[in-house]
């Protein structure tokens, strides 16, 4: 296969309407922590949540299955080989598991705002009914905030099993994205190729600002880690030949070509083969192409399966995903699509954004993925400060929502960007009045009913 026979997926993907003329849906994804109680030591109130047992993983799968057996929806159980893996609507929403025992809903595709947020609240009290048997407690963070990485449990997924060794060879924290990191991650559509290449860049150049506006990962080890977004940090370290903000991605006359050329260079972890796992960490994709492994002859369906192996800030598949955004409390998760979706759909607001963005330094790019990690709305690099940044472009967004559909971003405006604050400086500022105590700031945490 050649580029252009590589690039006939992304083109086909423009025309499934998937059920909008206008293809201006978007996908939301949310993950979060599980607590259970912890009887055996007497210094911790509450550790992960295990994979087996009555309070385990599996067993909360099965209660969300058994809790809407008789929904219009109902969630049905996945499985691979005997392994439940997961559960999946008829409608298309699914609920997985991530590598540390994180559990993550991927709704279905959503054309309003009050769908989406409704369907997650409706989700999350769903899930903490399937824990409640066991007092088990749901926390929203961007990073695993009190347990070391060992305490954490793995799910055993084919894929992860591959993936977590191979970490160690990629970056110093690529099994800390695995297991102890939690993101909301929101996905747009795009009408055209052309389409595409002007919002990829756009997206691209705005990440570091979703970054900063959203950082919710400063603890570390029942400590502050010294970042705002330790899940951004983190991100820096796990693999920069399938992740990171690539500087090809900002410039005017990016075309996506340049987004398949930067994919053949990365390894995906595996490939099926008769529902069989192929790992395939020793070539990458351009490699497999040339047929260099001696048993794999590539298909279409193996592109499409490595392109959702691939961990850029931005990520282009069927649709493009926003990567780049710390967990944060469900209160406010809606704010996530409400300034994203705008911002890119909105003619008049993408023309304000495109305006502010193209004229930033590509040289600067780095600098300011570095520090946003450390300071988030506090950052300012050379000419350009966060705060006064990220502030103007939720307003851009709230101008262009109106009346009706500013609900879902002014309360998160008022409450953190406006005085240029963010959910981690929430976070530190109830640590410090705990005392600096890891257990009472918990306590406090989860005392909240934020869904």
């Amino acid at each position: 296969m050649n580029i252009s026979e590589l690039k006939s997926l992304f083109i086909d993907y423009c025309r499934n309407e998937n059920g909008a003329s206008d293809k201006q849906l978007f996908g939301l994804e949310y993950e979060n922590f599980v607590l259970v109680p912890q009887d055996a030591n007497p210094n911790q109130t509450y550790s992960p949540m295990p994979i087996e047992g009555e309070t385990g993983v599996f067993s909360v799968l099965d209660n969300l299955a058994e809790l809407t057996k008789d929904d219009e929806d109902p969630l049905e159980k996945v499985y691979e080989n005997e392994m439940l893996l997961a559960l999946k609507s008829p409608a298309g929403s699914k609920v997985t598991i991530e590598p540390g025992g994180q559990i993550e809903l991927s709704d279905r595709p959503r054309s309003s705002l009050s769908e989406a947020d409704k369907s997650l609240k409706s989700y999350l009290k769903l899930l903490n009914k399937a824990v409640s048997d066991f007092d088990g407690r749901l926390l929203f963070q961007g990073v695993q905030p009190l347990h070391a990485m060992e305490d954490l449990p793995f799910f055993p997924k084919k894929r992860y099993q591959i993936m977590f060794p191979h970490m160690l060879n990629t970056g110093t924290l690529g099994q800390w994205m695995m297991k102890a990191s939690t993101g909301v991650q929101v996905s747009i559509d795009y009408a055209s190729i052309e389409d595409l290449e002007r919002k990829f860049v756009i997206l691209n150049r705005l990440s570091p600002f979703l970054t900063a506006l959203f950082a919710n990962s400063p603890l570390v080890g029942g400590s502050p880690s010294g970042y705002l977004s330790y899940r951004s940090h983190i991100w820096e370290n796990t693999d920069n030949s399938r992740s990171g903000l690539q500087d090809q991605f900002l410039v005017e006359n990016f075309c996506l070509d340049d987004y398949i050329e930067w994919a053949l260079k990365a390894v995906p972890y595996h490939l099926m083969r008769e529902d069989k796992v192929v790992q395939t960490t020793d070539y990458n994709f351009q490699e497999l192409l040339d047929d260099k492994h001696p048993d794999l002859k590539i298909t279409m369906e193996d592109w499409e399966e490595h392109l959702g192996m691939l961990f850029p800030v931005i990520r282009i598949k069927n649709i493009m995903e926003v990567r780049v955004l710390d967990s944060i409390s469900p209160r406010y998760t809606s704010a996530v699509p409400a300034l994203i979706g705008t911002l890119l759909y909105n003619e008049t607001a993408f023309s304000s954004v495109q305006s502010i963005l193209m004229d930033l330094p590509l040289e600067d790019y780095q600098l300011y993925k570095k520090a946003v990690n450390i300071k988030a709305l506090q950052a300012e690099v050379n000419q350009t400060n966060f705060a006064k940044t990220g502030r103007r472009l939720v307003e851009i967004a709230l101008e262009a929502l109106g009346s009706e559909d500013e609900k879902w971003l002014m309360p998160y405006f008022e409450q953190y960007t406006k005085e240029g604050l963010t959910p981690a400086d929430e976070t530190l500022e109830l640590f410090k009045k705990c005392g600096e105590n890891p257990e009472k700031w918990l306590a406090d945490v989860l005392k909240k009913d934020d869904y």
